[in-house]
C-alpha cells in the first residue's frame, strides 16, 4: 500500500500525519493491542479529516454570509454579561451542511428510500422552525407538525420494537403501542433538546455526545461482540454509524461556535438535533438505554419540567419559563460557563461509563435508574425546598421591567 504524502500534508496537520504514519509503518492493531477494539484504515482516517474540513467550510460560510446580510439575533435582557448581536438561525447550515456532506462522501445513501424519508422529515422540521424563528408559529401547530414528521419517518421505515428484553424476560409489544411509543420518542427528543438550549452551546454539546455514542456503540460493541451479523445488517449499521459521525462533527463544531458565541443555531438547529437523535437511536432498535443515560440530563429535565408545568404551575407545558436545569444552576449562583462545563463533563462521563459496560445490560439498567433517582431527588430539593426557579423568574421579570 502506498499513499501520496504531499496530498496528506495538505489535508491534515503534521501531528496527525505523524500519528497516522506510526499506525501505518508499525502495523498497530487495535483489535489485539487495546481491549479487543477494531482497527481503522488510513482511508477511513483521511475521510474523517476531509469531512471535518468540509464541515468547517460550511460552518464558516454560514457565519460569514449571515453577518454580511445582517441576519443577526437580538440578545434579550436576561443575557448576562451583555453581548453584541451574532449571526442567527445557523441551524439552516447545520441541516443543509449535513445533507450536503452526506451527498459528497456517501452519495449511495440517497438511493436508500428510508434515508430519503428522513431527509423529508428534516426539511419539514427546518421549514416550520424557520417560520417560527422569523414569524412565530403557534406551539400547538409546531407540535402537530412534529407528530406528522414522526409518523412519516416511523411508518416509512416501519420502525417499531416488537419486544423488549429485561434480563431473562422478553416482553412482546403490540404494534399500536409500539407506534405510539415511537411517536412519543420522536416528539420527546425534538422538544427536550430544543428546551435545553437556554444557554448557548448546551444543546450542541449534549447532541454531539449522543451522536458520538451511536458510532462508538456500533463499532466497538456491536461489531466486536456480535461478529455473526449478516452482510445486509452490517451495511445498514455502517450507514447509521456514518450518519451519526457526520452529525457529531457538525454538532461539535457548533458547540465551539456557540460558546462565545460567534453565532447561534436557534430552534432551526436544535429541533433538527432532536429529530436526528430520535431517528438514529431508534431506527436500529438496540442500545436505547445507553443513549438515554448519555442524554439523561436532557431527557429527565424535559420530563420534570413538563410534569411541573402541568400539575404544579398549572400552565401550558409548551410555554417556556425559567424552570429548566440550567436556570436552576444559575439561580444557585453558577456562571454560564460553569453550567456549560458541568453539563459537558457529566454527559461525557455518563457516555463513557455506559460504553465501558459493553453488552452488560443489567449494569446499564442500574446506572440508568441511579441517574434517574439522583436527578429527581435533587430537583425535589431545588423546586420544593429552595424554590429557586420561581425566585429566579421573578428576579428576571423585574429586570425586564
Amino acid at each position: 500500500m502506498h499513499y501520496d504524502q504531499t496530498i496528506l500534508k495538505k489535508l491534515v496537520p503534521s501531528g496527525a500525519i505523524f500519528f497516522m504514519k506510526k499506525i501505518y509503518y508499525s502495523g498497530l492493531n487495535f483489535e489485539s493491542d487495546w481491549l479487543g477494539l477494531r482497527s481503522f484504515t488510513l482511508s477511513e482516517l483521511l475521510m474523517f479529516f476531509a469531512i471535518v474540513w468540509v464541515a468547517l467550510l460550511i460552518v464558516s460560510l454560514g457565519l460569514w454570509s449571515f453577518q454580511k446580510a445582517g441576519l443577526l439575533d437580538r440578545p434579550g435582557p436576561d443575557i448576562i454579561p451583555k453581548r453584541n448581536p451574532v449571526p442567527t438561525a445557523q441551524g439552516i447550515f447545520l441541516t443543509g451542511g449535513f445533507f450536503l456532506t452526506i451527498a459528497l462522501f456517501f452519495p449511495d445513501y440517497f438511493f436508500d428510500q428510508h434515508f430519503l424519508w428522513f431527509v423529508l422529515g428534516g426539511v419539514i422540521i427546518l421549514a416550520i422552525s424557520l417560520l417560527d424563528t422569523f414569524f412565530s408559529v403557534n406551539a400547538k401547530i409546531r407540535l402537530w407538525v412534529q407528530i406528522l414528521v414522526s409518523l412519516i419517518v416511523i411508518v416509512a421505515w416501519n420502525i417499531w420494537l416488537p419486544e423488549i428484553e429485561l434480563w431473562s424476560m422478553v416482553i412482546k409489544i403490540p404494534y399500536l403501542i409500539s407506534l405510539i411509543f415511537s411517536v412519543l420518542w420522536f416528539v420527546a427528543f425534538i422538544n427536550a433538546v430544543n428546551w435545553f438550549d437556554g444557554i448557548n452551546g448546551l444543546a450542541s454539546w449534549v447532541s454531539s455526545v449522543g451522536f458520538l455514542t451511536i458510532p462508538l456503540l456500533i463499532q466497538f460493541v456491536v461489531f466486536v461482540h456480535y461478529p455473526e451479523i449478516e452482510a445486509q445488517n452490517y451495511q445498514f449499521l455502517s450507514m447509521i454509524s456514518d450518519l451519526s459521525l457526520v452529525l457529531f462533527i457538525f454538532s461539535f463544531l457548533y458547540t465551539i461556535v456557540e460558546f462565545k458565541p460567534r453565532g447561534v443555531l436557534r430552534d432551526v438547529g436544535t429541533m433538527f438535533y432532536g429529530l436526528a437523535l430520535a431517528y438514529l437511536s431508534l431506527v436500529w432498535g438496540a442500545k436505547i438505554g445507553t443513549i438515554l443515560v448519555a442524554l439523561s440530563l436532557v431527557i429527565f429535565d424535559a420530563v420534570w419540567v413538563f410534569i411541573n408545568r402541568i400539575f404544579v404551575m398549572k400552565k401550558n407545558p409548551l410555554k417556556g419559563d425559567y424552570t429548566h436545569l440550567h436556570y436552576r444552576l444559575l439561580a444557585l449562583g453558577w456562571t454560564r460557563s460553569e453550567v456549560r462545563f458541568f453539563v459537558w463533563i457529566y454527559s461525557f462521563v455518563m457516555m463513557v461509563l455506559m460504553l465501558l459496560q459493553w453488552d452488560n445490560r443489567p449494569w446499564k439498567i442500574i446506572i440508568l435508574l441511579m441517574s434517574f433517582l439522583i436527578f429527581f431527588w435533587v430537583n425535589i430539593y431545588l423546586f420544593w425546598i429552595k424554590k429557586l426557579p420561581y425566585e429566579y423568574l421573578k428576579k428576571n421579570n423585574s429586570k425586564e421591567k
